[in-house]
């Protein structure tokens, strides 16, 4: 471990960093760099968030449990395991390590239990990288079994990394991939077995797939993407009445995707699964745009009135605001997302449907 100059001049690095202008790729990748240089770690995996789910996307990872990852995902989210990392993205301290959380006995731990233990994963540390407007993605560094646990300062370096990366991640979330997409999809479904395992699917699951990022890694491990075993195993935890699990994603070329799953009705089929993979819609994605912009309540609401159709009289009159704050809300609005126009920060949103 560094000494406590050197995690000071790691968190310096860290801040610039996150108020560089990298993408979002390279911003996790710099991060990993300087973490293994001064806590030291070797293995590590580093997915994206959505941020109203709380569900790990498509990451970016260096370690050797990838066809056990799917199983991993299930037990974590299943709701019996420590330092989870759902849980600490809503917890008030956002880094935590595996030992602590277990008293030293990783063994109570399920995922280690089952599947870290036996490639030499010893402790993990995890941290959510999040700001005021939700978790953005989390860091999660495994040592050896024969290392030192993570302890208190170690812990505490992370949690001051991820505040510091939560709004650089939301910034680079949606990198440079406005515009330029493919047309739209026909919705595709995978129907998994208890085991998570798949069991049929359609051609345009299949291509939604190949669209996502890492695409090529996960097919080189055998597995769907990880986002998937998450939804499918929330889903069975939860009553009809409370809808399909879900999690939205970005696809390489701009896309986004709802990922949405349910248990079939017992029967033969008992235990299985549907996932359902399609193009979001504009309201499904409205509220997740606005977070990654930071918009503000008000700037929201001018926002969902121009999808809807309103001229700026109508905003007033809607809104309660007088025109010369309607053109205030919209500058600040061109300034948060990039745009120069109202038909820009339209398209931007691609406002085909109507907000709720």
């Amino acid at each position: 471990m560094a000494n406590e100059q050197g995690q000071t001049r790691c968190r310096e690095r860290l801040e610039r960093l996150s108020g560089s202008t990298l993408d979002c790729e390279s911003i996790r990748r710099e991060t990993i760099a300087e973490l293994q240089r001064v806590i030291g770690f070797d293995r590590w995996c580093f997915p994206l968030a959505d941020p109203a789910t709380l569900l790990p996307l498509s990451g970016l990872a260096e370690h050797d449990y990838g066809q056990r990852l799917p199983r991993a995902l299930e037990l974590e989210f299943s709701g019996n395991d420590f330092a989870a990392k759902h849980v600490l993205a809503r917890r008030a301290g956002s880094a935590a390590s595996l030992s602590a959380e277990t008293g030293g006995d990783l063994g109570r731990s399920p995922r280690w239990d089952e599947v870290m233990r036996s490639v030499g994963i010893g402790d993990i540390a995890t941290v959510a990288c999040r700001d005021a407007l939700g978790c953005w993605g989390w860091i999660e560094a495994y040592r050896d079994e024969d290392d030192p646990a993570f302890d208190a300062v170690e812990i505490q370096l992370l949690a001051d990394v991820g505040r510091s990366l939560g709004s650089a991640l939301r910034r680079a979330s949606l990198d440079a991939r406005r515009g330029d997409v493919s047309e739209p999809a026909l919705p595709g479904v995978i129907v998994l077995d208890r085991s998570l395992s798949v069991v049929s699917s359609t051609p345009a699951a299949r291509a939604w797939i190949d669209a996502l990022p890492a695409a090529s890694l996960f097919n080189a491990w055998g597995i769907l993407p990880p986002v998937v075993y998450p939804v499918a195993t929330l889903s069975r935890s939860r009553n009809a009445s409370a809808g399909a699990s879900h999690a939205l994603e970005r696809t390489v070329d701009g896309r986004w995707l709802m990922i949405q799953a349910e248990p079939l009705e017992s029967g033969d089929d008992d235990g299985n699964v549907a996932v359902t993979l399609r193009g979001a819609m504009p309201s499904e994605t409205f509220d997740l745009l606005c977070r990654v912009y930071a918009l503000t309540r008000r700037e929201r609401d001018t926002v969902a009135a121009l999808i809807a159709g309103l001229d700026t009289r109508a905003i007033t009159e809607r809104l309660f605001i007088s025109r010369h704050t309607v053109q205030d809300h919209l500058k600040s609005i061109f300034e948060k997302v990039g745009v120069h126009s109202r038909r820009e920060l339209l398209a931007t949103f691609n406002a085909s449907a109507t907000v709720c």
